[in-house]
């Protein structure tokens, strides 16, 4: 229906009720019945039906627990690697670029430092020291077995037998000592990520390799080759896109509705028609006092790789349900100035307006927080045309 076709049916039906009006006034005065309530309206039935009045009965209902929010979509810390230098050093290759996808383990780079070079010393002295003990052991061992059999031969005296027991438990204990400094020097390189081999007195290695512990994606590169780092300098970051986290802000006074595994769906400029799902795997445990929002964060899996860190992104919270409120059609609530009112279906054709107040709207439905109760019937359909009719007589009655 076109908006000039709409306005004759509304001037129509208006007239219609003013004429019906003029008829029907002198009749009632001189009936004398009681004066219609203030801010109703009586139609009779033909008025009614003429005015397309429909009524309904309202009830109260759980309508609107969906939270609309915005957020951002960012990296999984959990799935994240920031390379850092164990060491004070010059980096020597670089064997990585960003978007590069890496499996755990894998060399990013590697660093030259004379620490490497100082272990490296530690650990031949080490090994020599060692393999001198082993020879003094050998030694004592020797003594021992030969002073033993002099002095089965009555060659040689108890005391010497005991000396040479001494000499070998002493040198028995140097041997440990060694070992333990082998492995600490050992150790000390495998925390560098140096390999020492079945062959440590050949050429070594003295390149400090450095490793993602964390498959996924270079997302950053921080140095090149040449660069001077010191330990804890960082190098790459390394993540996991295939699972991503959405961070979005819910008003303070709507947390209440939001839980931990609550299902959400996200949606992105990128693709307008589609909607991502996601859960709810954390809520802030602080309020911005700037904006009154907590942030909530969302798992939001990634395994085909379109979604990007820094998308912004609309997100959808099926959060918890709130208490049953009784909703109305948005049609149903007219504005009379700076009131807003419904109107209540009486008796005998009468329509009361009702002062209301209004909560938010949702697919067509606005939620009755004060001034109507379940169980009431309201005007769901022609509740203009009765704003008008009783804007346009005083009396409110046709």
């Amino acid at each position: 229906m076109t908006v000039a076709s709409a306005g004759v049916r509304l001037g129509l039906i208006l007239l219609a009720l003013a004429a019906g009006a003029a008829c029907s006034r002198a009749p009632q005065e001189e009936a004398a019945t009681p004066a219609a309530p203030q801010d109703a309206v009586t139609l009779s039935k033909a008025s009614q039906a003429l005015a397309g009045i429909t009524v309904q009965t309202v009830t109260a209902e759980a309508v609107g627990a969906a939270l609309e929010a915005v957020g951002t979509i960012a990296i999984d810390d959990t799935r994240t690697a920031r390379v850092g230098s164990l060491v004070e050093g010059i980096v020597d290759a670089t064997h990585v670029n960003v978007g590069d996808r890496v499996r755990r383990g894998a060399l990013l780079a590697g660093l030259h430092s004379h620490e490497v070079h100082d272990s490296w010393g530690d650990y031949r002295k080490s090994v020599a020291d060692r393999r001198r003990v082993e020879q003094e052991l050998a030694f004592a061992n020797e003594t021992l077995a030969r002073t033993e059999r002099l002095l089965t031969d009555k060659a040689a005296s108890a005391l010497e037998v005991e000396r040479a027991r001494s000499n070998r438990a002493s040198a028995t204990e140097q041997l440990a000592m060694a070992n333990a400094e082998v492995r600490r020097a050992t150790e000390s390189l495998e925390h560098l990520g140096i390999e020492i081999g079945n062959a440590p007195e050949a050429a070594v290695n003295e390149i400090v390799p450095v490793r993602t512990p964390q498959a996924g994606v270079v997302l950053e590169k921080l140095v090149t080759t040449g660069t001077t780092v010191t330990p804890g300098t960082a190098l790459f970051v390394v993540s996991d896109t295939s699972s991503l986290w959405v961070l979005a802000e819910i008003d303070e006074a709507a947390l209440a509705r939001v839980q931990v595994g609550a299902a959400v769906q996200v949606a992105v400029s990128a693709y307008p028609t589609e909607r991502f799902p996601a859960r709810v795997t954390f809520i802030g445990d602080t309020i911005n006092p700037a904006t009154r929002r907590v942030v909530v964060r969302c798992a939001l899996q990634n395994g085909d790789g379109r979604l990007k860190p820094g998308m912004f992104a609309r997100v959808q919270l099926e959060g918890v349900a709130p208490e049953p409120m009784v909703h109305v059609p948005v049609d149903a609530v007219q504005d009379l100035g700076d009131r807003r009112v419904v109107f209540v279906s009486g008796a005998d054709g009468q329509y009361v307006a009702r002062d209301v107040e209004t909560g938010r709207e949702r697919d067509g439905r606005v939620e009755i927080l004060r001034g109507l109760t379940a169980g009431e019937k309201v005007v769901t359909r022609g509740a203009f045309l009765l704003k008008s009719q009783m804007l346009a007589s005083p009396e409110g009655e046709s």
